[in-house]
């Protein structure tokens, strides 16, 4: 499984060895008999399957002996090549890999309508904090609509459960990225009082090794030679190793009851500092010596430390110890969701990102925007393609 991994990712990946150490801790341990038990003959659907964590999910998921599992995405390449790789660990495994966009509703209905999954996990969402500070209308599209219209899709087929892959940075969010996944979690729990299906979302840290990651990056700035670029020296960060993220987020589906956020204990938060520099160290250099790392400065949408819960916040214990849930997660309802999402897609209509941010705003109460996405003008012209 791990060899296929390395096949199948379009990064680098990092040796597992060197992951560990990163890591500073024992990852959580998960029982992966309930979770085999959960997906043995079921037909799974992972969205944003060819993803970093997506594909992680689908070869533990093949490893389960499911009846059948789906991976969706719009990434052409990339599931062509997890669809390769599954295909030769997995000879027995009836996989399909389906191509279609989240944001289009006839996509979605129709892998639903095809192959009526049991079990849904959301892993497809835009990830990147300062790129999508620049693309808010995408952002909203893809984290908040496209959720909402798989979760509606599950709902209508009948699905079993829902399970959703949020973040850290959907805690008091100062980023798009984190407004629209916080966004998701309460429209989640919103649609968890009208449907049979069982909704929940898990919040992960930073994933080393994942695609576009911190040691990802590190790893090629070091190969080339440096210099490595961290923000703040306080920067800090929780970290997961993917192995460890996707197991999380299938324990979600054994144990959920509907409507949770599940939160798993992370230890102590990593300076992304000196993450930088057991790296160097890990392969082989010195840093601040043979490789240099230059301070650059917060880049837009980021804050120095994230959280994975408020400390006001009730945490629900599972059978998992390290992995708690929040029930209580906001008084968002159905008919309040269905303004929400009307209101932000007519001001993504007319191009408007200070109402889009507005709206966020109202929908999020404890979101921080950049005071940029305030000013009061509307996104014209060749400016519409950034927003």
């Amino acid at each position: 499984m791990k060899q296929m991994q390395r096949n199948i990712q379009s990064t680098p990946t990092l040796p597992d060895s060197a992951t560990q150490e990163l890591l500073g801790r024992t990852p959580i341990p998960i029982d992966m008999q309930s979770i085999r038990e959960k997906m043995q003959g079921k037909v799974v659907l992972v969205t944003g399957a060819a993803g970093s964590i997506g594909s992680e999910i689908c070869s533990q998921i093949a490893a389960c002996a499911p009846g059948a599992l789906i991976g969706f995405d719009q990434a052409e390449t990339p599931i062509f090549h997890l669809q390769r790789g599954l295909a030769k660990e997995f000879p027995e495994l009836a996989f399909h890999a389906e191509i279609g966009s989240l944001t289009r509703f006839e996509d979605v209905d129709r892998v639903f309508n095809r192959y009526h999954p049991s079990i849904v996990f959301h892993a497809a969402g835009l990830k990147h904090v300062p790129l999508m500070e620049r693309h808010v209308f995408a952002t909203v599209e893809n984290n908040l609509f496209g959720t909402c219209i798989a979760a509606e899709a599950a709902a209508a087929n009948g699905a079993e459960c829902f399970i959703r892959v949020s973040t850290d940075k959907a805690v008091l969010p100062t980023s798009v990225i984190g407004a629209t996944k916080r966004a998701a979690e309460l429209a989640l729990v919103a649609m968890q009082k009208s449907t049979g299906t069982k909704f929940a979302s898990v919040r992960l840290g930073n994933v080393l090794g994942s695609s576009g990651s911190a040691s990802t990056v590190f790893a090629e700035q070091i190969a080339a030679g440096g210099p490595l670029t961290v923000t703040y020296p306080a920067m800090e960060r929780y970290f997961m190793t993917l192995r460890e993220s996707s197991q999380v987020v299938l324990y979600a589906a054994s144990v959920c009851q509907g409507g949770e956020i599940f939160v798993p204990e992370l230890g102590t938060p990593v300076k992304v500092l000196d993450l930088a520099e057991k790296l160097i160290r890990l392969l082989g250099r010195e840093p601040h010596c043979e490789i240099r790392i230059e301070f650059t400065g917060a880049r837009p949408g980021e804050k120095l430390s994230e959280h994975l819960s408020l400390p006001q916040q009730a945490l629900t214990s599972t059978k998992q110890p390290e992995i708690r849930t929040i029930s209580s997660a906001g008084d968002l309802d159905l008919y309040r969701l269905r303004d929400f999402r009307k209101t932000l897609q007519r001001a993504i209509g007319l191009h408007d990102r200070k109402r889009v941010v507005e709206f966020l705003t109202q929908m999020v109460p404890e979101y921080i925007p950049a005071p940029e996405h305030l000013e009061n003008t509307a996104a014209t012209g060749a400016s519409r393609k950034t927003q």
